[in-house]
């Protein structure tokens, strides 16, 4: 009975004590905390202590109104977040770091978040480069030909336009697919994240690069020279004013080797025996290559359409054209070079799909006693690549 006497008049007491301090609390405006007792029926633990717990009343003078509760929305500034990225056959087939082939369609894809809305987004750079052998190198900010390409996602006037801004003609823009994807955990109410596809197509003279031997697949980084490098820039206006924030990643691609004669003019030569006869002026020739080449020309002895055995020989004829400034006389052993030489490689071009070289004729020193009608010779055009 004693034992019970005593829980009821501690309990009492308790109650008057947190009253007692309650009253005080109200008749004093100040703040005050409270540490709370916490018990535990727990068999082997009769009782524990906790002092981390506070309980904190706040009381204000009718003197001092508080402002009212702020209607404005949080501003998150934050910029727009590349969630992945990569650069794909038509299939979809990863080409990342690997070689592509020119006049053959691929795509970047990249998944962009914006934690603002997508109305955020302003810009999305795509610009790629050949690095030259040097992954120090960066985009030299100038309209490229064959050595650079800028895909650009415009996003300020209320409507998007996806376009290219370079080069002209060496590569032929594709199509552009914007797709939303919905989030499950935003971490905002306006996130949004869109999935976006640049296609493009490279041209036939898309500048080789074979890479180092072995490609290292690390993303987001240089790190093999001999390759194209890219770069994909995202700006947003982040906090609806006029600063913008942006990200950007890194990579890189090769480019498979290309040469091709694509049509070569049919010369002819009319002429009397004795004389120094001349062709048909500005012949054309047109090639293509991707890396640096040399063009050569050679013939065979020439034969009489009517009596194969009447012949007439090579060496009676001479050509000018491309580098070859002077006409120079065909030699039965050795070919003759329009551009290079059997060691030396002319630079690829840096403009265009193809190489138009409209300046080749040919002559012939006709002999005197040469027996007249129509001779044949086959010529042949050589372009060799220095492949290394």
């Amino acid at each position: 009975m004693n034992r019970k006497l005593k829980q009821v008049i501690n309990r009492k007491y308790k109650t008057i004590l947190l009253l007692s301090l309650i009253i005080f609390i109200f008749a004093n405006s100040f703040t005050v905390i409270i540490t709370l007792i916490k018990t535990t029926n727990s068999i082997d633990i009769i009782s524990d202590l906790d002092t981390n717990t506070y309980l904190t009343l706040s009381m204000a003078s009718e003197a001092t109104p508080q402002p009212p509760p702020s209607s404005k929305t949080p501003t998150y500034k934050m910029e727009p977040v590349i969630n992945w990225y990569d650069l794909q056959t038509t299939d979809g087939k990863s080409v990342l770091n690997s070689k592509i082939n020119v006049n053959q369609e691929y795509k970047f894809c990249i998944n962009i978040l914006s934690n603002q809305g997508w109305e955020y987004i302003e810009y999305i750079n795509i610009t790629a480069w050949y690095d030259n052998g040097d992954d120090s190198t960066i985009y030299n900010q100038s309209e490229g030909g064959n050595i650079n390409m800028f895909l650009q996602y415009q996003n300020i006037s209320g409507n998007a336009n996806y376009g290219m801004l370079w080069p002209k003609d060496e590569v032929t823009l594709g199509n552009f697919t914007e797709k939303e994807e919905k989030i499950k955990n935003p971490d905002t109410q306006n996130s949004q994240c869109y999935n976006l596809t640049f296609s493009f197509t490279p041209g036939y003279q898309f500048r080789y690069a074979p890479g180092e031997g072995i490609w290292d697949a690390t993303k987001n980084t240089f790190n093999d020279i001999r390759s194209w490098n890219f770069e994909i820039a995202v700006s947003g206006n982040s906090d609806g004013t006029s600063e913008s924030k942006t990200s950007s990643v890194f990579d890189e691609f090769g480019v498979n080797s290309y040469s091709e004669m694509v049509s070569i003019g049919l010369p002819s030569i009319h002429g009397l025996p004795g004389e120094n006869a001349s062709g048909l002026s500005n012949l054309s020739i047109k090639t293509r290559s991707n890396i640096d080449y040399a063009l050569s020309v050679d013939l065979d002895t020439f034969l009489h359409e009517d009596n194969p055995s009447i012949k007439l020989l090579k060496n009676t004829m001479w050509i000018t054209g491309g580098d070859l400034i002077d006409f120079m006389n065909f030699n039965d052993n050795i070919s003759i070079y329009l551009y290079g030489s059997s060691t030396i490689f002319k630079k690829a071009d840096d403009y265009n799909t193809m190489k138009i070289t409209n300046n080749v004729d040919y002559k012939c020193d006709i002999p005197l006693g040469q027996i007249p009608g129509n001779y044949y010779s086959t010529v042949t055009y050589k372009i060799d690549i220095n492949n290394l």
